[in-house]
């Protein structure tokens, strides 16, 4: 993917901004942590750079080492920067990782129970999309690349069936769609029943269907393609509900937890284990600081490292006082959303590249939302609505954006709503005045119309006018994006 850099007067992504609201009572290392991330946005995400050394940042942050070194791991469990020892050591800023955010999604998705079909209709707008771009904006390395693709699958040289999908995206030219089909295509193996197995046919349908797929795609025949990647992911969507009838959801998720052989690691893995078998009791307490030191025979320090790891992921969090101890906690969409947000915009994504794929989503997100809408829709339509109308023009850069995400619920797919919330998320970090000041509100006025008129053609269920009006409603919000 592209490396991206921008001006220093870049100001502080709300994917991060977040990061401290989500701690339950602000602490002082998630603020350092969101001061961290802004400087490094600021400097345009270089990787690889260092940004100072332990003093530096003691120095320039004015706080404690103790309250730093957790700042610190904060920003090594999002995958944003680590520390390193010794000479040349110091804060350095890490390349961005798919793997650093699929965990935090597969465990969200996990808890609200999706189902395959979910992932397979997310799976399936994003990488229909991705095929009608890529014929035309496929370079010589991606021709080289496709067509290097099937050879190897022709000679039994490729094992890996995701390697077509992300050469797909990686031509559509849209890091940002790049970045979801890799991620979903991750998520999607997550439903298959231990280590994957296939038979010789079943491997063999495959790559005729990926080849179709690239000789579509280098006759430069971008409807076909998307026609044939829409077949294939259908097969593919089959088998998985074959190969596991009974379930469609996520049975078990024993490697997202911490990936290392660390003891802490370990531990949280086992934790997250037993929150989930018993059923995910959130507000149920586990044990005292002690008590789980007991139980797992373990240290303080490995604890509380564990117990950092489930806190990342909103598995559990550690209450101090009396009553308290380790909590089955509610994992969040705010933070599965600002963790994506974050990784996403650090891609080279321009505007066009998110309205591009905004564009894409929202008008499937509005077939679903037409198709489904019942009473309680038709309420939540209107609630929002009235949110709008009363909210404060300070207000308005948020609340201005809610019906997107409404209409995102109503849909019914969590997959679906989840890109939703990260695309209006980074809309809301892009936005800005025509001579390019970043602005706090867009123009209210001329959004809660066009709103209340794509609301109305909602619930007259006129598709088409709904689909008609939202498509100028976001040719327009690009007009103020930067």
């Amino acid at each position: 993917m592209a490396k991206h850099t921008r001006s220093a007067t870049k100001p502080k992504p709300p994917a991060i901004a977040g990061m401290s609201e989500r701690s339950n009572g602000t602490t002082l290392a998630a603020v350092v942590a969101d001061q961290i991330v802004g400087d490094i946005a600021a400097r345009g995400w270089p990787q690889g750079e260092i940004i100072g050394s332990e003093a530096d940042l003691l120095d320039r942050y004015q706080v404690s080492r103790a309250v730093l070194r957790e700042a610190v791991r904060l920003l090594e469990h999002l995958h944003v920067a680590e520390m390193r020892r010794g000479p040349g050591g110091g804060l350095h800023v890490v390349a961005p990782s798919v793997d650093s955010v699929t965990d935090a999604v597969s465990v969200y998705l996990y808890y609200v129970g999706a189902e395959i079909d979910e992932v397979f209709d997310a799976r399936l707008l994003l990488e229909e999309t991705a095929a009608e771009l890529a014929p035309q904006r496929m370079t010589e390395t991606d021709l080289a690349a496709l067509r290097g693709l099937v050879d190897d699958e022709r000679t039994g040289r490729l094992v890996d069936p995701r390697e077509l999908h992300r050469l797909v995206a990686k031509a559509s030219a849209n890091p940002a769609l790049e970045f979801f089909v890799d991620l979903l295509n991750r998520v999607a193996t997550l439903y298959l029943p231990g280590t994957p197995t296939f038979a010789k046919r079943t491997i063999v349908a495959s790559h005729d269907a990926h080849a179709a797929i690239v000789d579509a795609i280098l006759a430069g025949d971008g409807a076909l393609a998307r026609r044939r990647m829409d077949k294939h992911l259908r097969a593919e969507a089959d088998y998985l509900r074959n190969r596991r009838p009974s379930r469609r959801r996520l049975a078990e998720l024993p490697d997202v937890v911490g990936r290392s052989d660390k003891r802490a690691e370990q531990i949280a893995r086992q934790i997250f284990n037993e929150v989930a078998t018993s059923g995910w009791p959130v507000g149920e307490v586990l044990g005292s600081e002690a008590e789980m030191m007991a139980r797992y025979d373990i240290s303080r320090a490995v604890l509380r490292e564990a117990v950092r790891v489930l806190e990342h992921h909103q598995v559990a969090r550690m209450r101090r006082g009396p009553g308290g101890g380790l909590i089955v906690a509610e994992p969040g969409v705010e933070a599965v959303t600002e963790a994506v947000a974050l990784q996403v915009d650090r891609l080279g994504m321009t505007p066009a590249h998110l309205f591009e794929l905004r564009m894409a989503v929202e008008m499937v997100v509005l077939d679903l939302a037409v198709r489904s809408l019942d009473a309680a829709g038709e309420q939540a339509l209107e609630a929002a609505q009235e949110a709008e109308r009363s909210a404060l023009p300070a207000e308005f850069a948020i609340t201005g954006h809610d019906l997107h995400a409404v209409l995102a619920h109503i849909a019914g797919n969590r997959v679906i709503e989840l890109l939703v919330l990260v695309l209006v998320r980074l809309t809301r970090f892009h936005a800005s005045t025509p001579d390019g000041v970043v602005a706090d509100t867009a123009p209210n006025a001329e959004v809660m119309h066009v709103h209340d008129r794509i609301v109305e053609a909602i619930l007259a269920r006129d598709l088409e006018l709904a689909r008609h009006r939202m498509r100028r409603h976001l040719d327009a919000l690009r007009r103020w994006t930067r």
